[in-house]
């Protein structure tokens, strides 16, 4: 496929914000909050669980965009890429399942 390297350049640029925008994102003190929300419930051990499912899956998007992020700044220092070699590239990546 033909590349227009500007606008692979912007896409990865955007996807590479983003991704950085993630890794700002406080999930802790809502949780931490939330903590005493419900005395003598197990509330609070709700919220421990999904602060570390939370912080997780945040931490697995700012992964997973970075690395589209590479993948597309990469490609856009070529002129031309096999659209085989782009999606091999992205397919490429570990998924799970």
């Amino acid at each position: 496929m033909n590349v227009d390297v500007e606008m692979l350049r912007k896409f990865a640029d955007a996807v590479a914000g983003v991704s950085e925008s993630i890794a700002g994102i406080d999930v802790s003190t809502p949780f931490a909050d939330s903590e005493v929300a419900l005395p003598g419930t197990e509330f609070a051990q709700v919220c421990v669980a999904g602060v570390q499912e939370t912080g997780a899956a945040l931490t697995n998007l700012y992964h997973r965009l970075t690395e589209v992020s590479e993948i597309a700044q990469g490609t856009a220092g070529k002129y031309e890429v096999s659209e085989a070699d782009f999606t091999g590239m992205l397919d490429a990546m570990d998924v799970p399942a």
